[in-house]
């Protein structure tokens, strides 16, 4: 993507500060890093937090008309679904570490005369419901709870024992994105391969 065009896109003002500016203007400027380099397939987690109605909408038109037009592909990991009903192509749903349902956008539509968001909150109450009742069971069978814990930015009894990291390097307003060692743990991050 050419450079002034993600600027154009984001609607980013290069006279912003990043110590003075919104969480909104943080966003863009942090997306349009993620997207000066070309990509095949584009992973993103949570990318439309913090942006504005339009910031969203210009975004997410850009990417799928890229994706069509360079045969790229993105894997969207987002709880925000307003304006999503007809973007993805495909839908996959993991509960648990588990993939429960991998499907055509048309076949989720097939099985369900919801929208989007309301298919989504269908499955997610489905199983929170079944947490509740796991957690019930082990509570009267006298066994512990499997809440996780976390020690600094480690989460306890985790094998991979991953560093948290929300994108942002700490004590600066400086993104974690300028090195490729950074991108594997980040909540924010764009990444590209």
């Amino acid at each position: 993507m050419p450079k002034h065009l993600t600027f154009i896109i984001l609607d980013i003002d290069l006279s912003w500060r990043m110590h003075k500016s919104s969480d909104g203007q943080r966003r863009r400027v942090q997306i349009c890093m993620g997207l000066l380099k070309p990509f095949k397939v584009l992973l993103l987690d949570e990318i439309t937090v913090d942006l504005d109605v339009l910031a969203r909408a210009n975004l997410l038109s850009y990417l799928k008309k890229e994706c069509n037009e360079r045969g790229a592909a993105i894997i969207y990991a987002t709880h925000i679904f307003d304006g999503l009903d007809d973007w993805p192509s495909d839908i996959v749903y993991i509960a648990h570490g588990k993939l429960q349902l991998a499907l055509p956008l048309e076949k989720v539509k097939e099985t369900s005369q919801l929208s989007l968001m309301r298919t989504v909150e269908s499955w997610l109450r489905k199983e929170r419901d079944e947490d509740r009742g796991r957690k019930k069971e082990r509570k009267a069978l006298g066994l512990q709870g499997n809440d996780k814990q976390v020690d600094g930015s480690r989460v306890v009894g985790d094998p991979a024992s991953r560093v948290l990291n929300n994108g942002w390097a700490g004590g600066r307003l400086n993104s974690t994105v300028a090195g490729a060692e950074n991108f594997f743990f980040s909540s924010n991050s764009v990444l590209r391969q």
